[in-house]
């Protein structure tokens, strides 16, 4: 059987399975009870945080996946494509290169084109945002990180910002109570670790302190090397070359009636450099190689109200700013008749937030409650290309990175009704005012206004303890950006893209199923997006300018399946993504859909030692709706397996060792939408304390 019949074919199998396995436990429960409150809990059984009523991953009328800290350690991640893999739905474009990974969500998202703002990435709710043109989108360091939220469908547009096509992943960084327990004044955490393929290594170092009881710090410092990593048959793959250095710093104070108030300051640096090619997406040598840093700093000063014993005042203000850079220096590149891109550049986004919310609950009657968010939120944009010539002069600008400022205002309003614990009715509205100013170097001096509007509708209907039933409807609109109007020889009026969006689907929820407090989850979403005006972009090697042009109509449909089973000793998750997308105006296939995938794990918790292990596969299929038959992609299979053990006694308490191997039997394969062979086998290990 070929791999790609494999693949498919697990593919059903499991899809199978689950449903076999939701109807035994239907047939053997008449009433389930409620999860108890020391159960084991699947990913679906993960805390929500937005906006509205806490819930959890299953009880959502859309498709949401949080991943905790501890889900995060697991993976032994080094980058937030690898955090990001157990996600169905999205695809990471050369997830194994930190310095040339973009991310693509239901189809939408490539490597080289523009538009990042269709898949809007927060840290901290500080939108990042970074395009240019042959490198990556994203550069943060895992180390940072405590939880990633992922919302898949424009129908996140509401509280982010118009023009979500594709979805939003909310990143929320370390804090120190994540560390200090009980009446701890101090925590020290200590950590290392290895990969052998690219001979990679990292440690880290954080400190949380609690001086005062209302006041909390936290330092965290990250180094790290990697060399270049092989593919699965010895190859030196090159251009993974680099060190890197991150850090966070976080203070905390609250004050107030209850301590009801805080006001927290937050700054992150993440810094990678090294001397590699200067085309981080295709790695062709043909563009050259230059000496290379690429850094986000990000610093945020947030205020939060929880107006002890007031349900209509629950305030949160927030200012930011941001900067995302790749810095060039010693540049090789020779295209053409003359150095393009200089011999030095700086790529640059400066970004400026602000952001006010307020979040009410009223109690209509004994039956209905309701939670409404609401807010203003202003975004300044400034977009930076200095590039040095051959001559020594400086001119502003290539032709596929225009300078230029963008400024948005957004207003937004989400409203959610409970009705007897069984309906929740979700609709938002959110309207967007965008400009957008060429800067220096753009032929033509003529600004661009837009206006986008996001309504949406979601429910979901508990009709049973164990089952419910959901759905969605939602219209956003994204305004083009700096790159499609101006990029070229001047200025290019084309229009907002549209977005109709539906979604529905079935939650299932069962405890003591197959052991004692044990537990079930399965969530099987359907969804529909049709766009229209749909805009790429293309790299003209000719004129060495981009040119954006539009599908009149197109549509992208597909459903993700989630499931996941947790009992104290035995575990496991499956997720499932089935997509695809046509061009309706041409009758032809769209170039961005991954291929079809699933993923299933499972592990065993031996709880008397505190040891875990686990075993991962990773199944694609072939890829073969494509209108260049170039760009097909074969199926293939990838596993790992991994294991944790966490003393809990003795002089070894706080300390973790964790040990994993991917790719176990070192299989060649190039993931559809990349542009560059996968990483071979690799041996991970990881130490670390607590102190």
């Amino acid at each position: 059987m070929s791999i790609s019949r494999y693949s498919r074919a697990a593919l059903l199998a499991s899809t199978t399975l689950s449903f076999v396995l939701i109807s035994v436990a239907a047939s053997a429960q008449e009433a389930t009870q409620p999860l108890a409150a020391n159960s084991p809990a699947t990913m679906l059984d993960e805390i929500i945080v937005s906006a509205g009523k806490e819930k959890v991953a299953i009880d959502t009328p859309q498709a949401v996946t949080s991943i905790s800290q501890e889900q995060i350690e697991a993976t032994q991640a080094n980058t937030l494509g690898e955090i990001l893999d157990a996600v169905p739905g999205i695809s990471i474009i050369n997830s194994d290169n930190a310095l040339g990974q973009s991310i693509n969500i239901r189809g939408i998202g490539s490597a080289l084109g523009s538009g990042e703002n269709r898949n809007i990435i927060q840290v901290d709710g500080v939108t990042s945002y970074f395009e240019m043109y042959r490198a990556g989108s994203f550069f943060f360091d895992s180390e940072l990180f405590k939880e990633v939220e992922v919302l898949r469908g424009p129908a996140a547009s509401t509280l982010f910002s118009a023009g979500a096509l594709g979805g939003v992943v909310s990143v929320r960084t370390k804090d120190a109570s994540d560390f200090l327990k009980g009446d701890d004044k101090l925590a020290v955490r200590t950590k290392a670790m290895w990969d052998s393929n690219g001979n990679g290594a990292r440690s880290t170092f954080t400190a949380a302190a609690r001086p005062l009881e209302n006041l909390e710090l936290l330092v965290n410092l990250n180094y790290g090397r990697d060399g270049d990593y092989d593919g699965a048959d010895g190859t030196d793959l090159g251009n993974s070359r680099m060190t890197d250095l991150s850090g966070l710093a976080k203070l905390k104070y609250s004050f107030g009636a209850d301590n009801d108030q805080s006001l927290t300051a937050s700054y992150l640096n993440v810094n990678k450099s090294g001397n590699g090619l200067y085309d981080q997406i295709t790695f062709d040598p043909m563009f050259g190689y230059a000496d290379q840093t690429t850094s986000e700093q990000q610093a945020s000063l947030t205020y939060e109200n929880a107006f002890s014993g007031n349900d209509f005042l629950d305030v949160k203000a927030q200012v930011s700013w941001s900067q995302t850079m790749r810095d060039l220096e010693d540049i090789t590149l020779r295209v053409g008749p003359s150095a393009p891109f200089g011999t030095e550049a700086e790529y640059v986004y400066n970004n400026w937030q602000a952001k006010l919310e307020n979040r009410s609950e009223f109690q209509f009657t004994e039956g209905i409650e309701a939670y409404f968010t609401y807010g203003v939120e202003g975004v300044y944009q400034e977009r930076l290309n200095p590039l040095l010539k051959p001559d020594g002069s400086t001119t502003p600008g290539s032709s596929t990175h225009p300078e230029g400022e963008t400024h948005t205002l957004g207003v937004f309003g989400q409203a959610e009704f409970v009705v007897n614990d069984r309906l929740t009715l979700i609709p938002g509205m959110r309207v967007d005012y965008s400009r957008l100013k060429p800067g220096n170097g753009v032929a033509l001096r003529k600004d661009l206004d837009e206006t986008a509007y996001s309504p949406k509708l979601a429910a979901i209907y508990e009709l049973t303890d164990w089952m419910n039933v959901f759905g969605s409807v939602a219209h956003t609109e994204r305004m083009p950006v700096l790159d499609e109007v101006f990029s070229g020889d001047g200025f290019s009026d084309l229009g907002k893209e549209k977005s109709d969006n539906f979604e529905a689907g079935l939650g299932f929820k069962f405890n003591e199923v197959l052991l004692k407090n044990d537990s079930l989850r399965f969530k099987l979403t359907g969804f529909y997006n049709k766009i229209d005006n749909y805009l790429y972009s293309n790299y003209d090697h000719r004129t060495h300018k981009t040119i954006t042009t539009a599908i009149d109509e197109a549509q992208i449909r597909g459903i993700e399946l989630e499931a996941g089973y947790s009992s104290d000793s035995w575990y496991g998750n499956l997720g499932a993504a089935v997509t695809r997308g046509d061009n309706l105006s041409e009758n032809e296939y769209l170039d961005s859909v991954a291929a079809d995938n699933l993923f299933l794990s499972f592990g065993y918790r031996f709880v008397d030692l505190n040891l875990d292990v686990s075993w991962r596969s990773d199944l694609y299929a072939e890829q073969d709706r494509v209108n260049d038959a170039d760009e097909a992609s074969p199926g293939h299979a990838l596993h790992s397996a991994r294991l944790s053990w966490k003393p809990e006694d003795g002089f070894l308490t706080g300390t973790e060792v964790r040990a994993g191997v991917t790719n176990i039997f070192d299989q060649k394969y190039t993931a559809h939408l990349s542009e560059t062979e996968g990483k071979g086998r690799s041996f991970k290990l990881t130490l670390a304390k607590t102190f």
